[in-house]
């Protein structure tokens, strides 16, 4: 009899000065074409030529953020299981509907369901959007 299949939780690892790795059950919506993948790189800093990806224009350009996750992050209660769907809002941020765990540069992790993340580079909660995308005229 083969074994029980387990649920592999999403999870974004926040990349100290970097992108978000994103593993897991997850799809992206990506300039209207869902795809499905094991792993992606996603921008945060808000520069890349091909945005929502990571090109590594967070080196070219000196981002700089340590990737931690701020000190009243609390996790939701039972977020539950299943796919995680992130789609990129019209210049805003990430929004990831479904549940997921960020894990902070510091190994540090809370659980979500339904948050938006910083893609603009520029919130002062990364990894969260705190609407700044707007105020600095964010495109992407």
């Amino acid at each position: 009899m083969p074994a029980p299949m387990t649920m592999i939780a999403t999870t974004v690892f926040v990349r100290p000065d970097g992108p978000y790795l994103v593993t897991g059950d997850f799809a992206l919506d990506a300039r209207g074409a869902p795809r499905d993948d094991a792993s992606v790189m996603l921008c945060r800093c808000g520069r890349s030529s091909n945005k929502p990806y990571c090109d590594g224009m967070h080196t070219h350009v000196g981002f700089i953020d340590a990737g931690m996750l701020p000190a009243d992050c609390d996790s939701n209660d039972a977020i539950g299981a299943g796919r995680l769907m992130i789609s990129p809002t019209p210049n805003g941020p990430l929004k990831c509907a479904g549940p997921l765990k960020v894990s902070g540069a510091d190994g540090r992790i809370c659980e979500f369901r339904d948050i938006c993340l910083c893609r603009c580079g520029g919130s002062a909660r990364k990894p969260f959007c705190d609407g700044t995308h707007k105020r600095i005229g964010f495109v992407g």
